[in-house]
């Protein structure tokens, strides 16, 4: 099927296009932002929607980082060792 033959889901009317448009996402206290990522836009209404493999991608690579954050934070707590309690003083009688 030809991009340019994609109905707008939103308004019914329009066609879609393709374009390149920055793609943002809050994580947390940090946002993740893509310039210049595959998105269609409609003619009509201007609606807007981004392209699945591209958000499959997005996605995956934020699990990827999100697995290796988790194994480098077990690392670091296997590497260091609780602190030992010290032993209770004993009293002389």
């Amino acid at each position: 099927m030809n991009v340019s033959s994609i109905r707008c889901e939103e308004c019914g009317i329009g066609r879609c296009r393709p374009v390149t448009t920055p793609y943002l996402m809050k994580l947390g206290k940090h946002m993740l932002v893509m310039p210049d990522s595959p998105a269609y836009v409609c003619d009509i209404c201007g609606n807007r929607f981004f392209d699945d493999e591209f958000l499959n991608g997005v996605h995956y690579l934020l699990e990827q980082a999100a697995a290796d954050s988790r194994r480098r934070a077990r690392r670091r707590q296997v590497a260091r060792p609780e602190p030992a309690m010290p032993a209770p003083a004993r009293r002389s009688r």
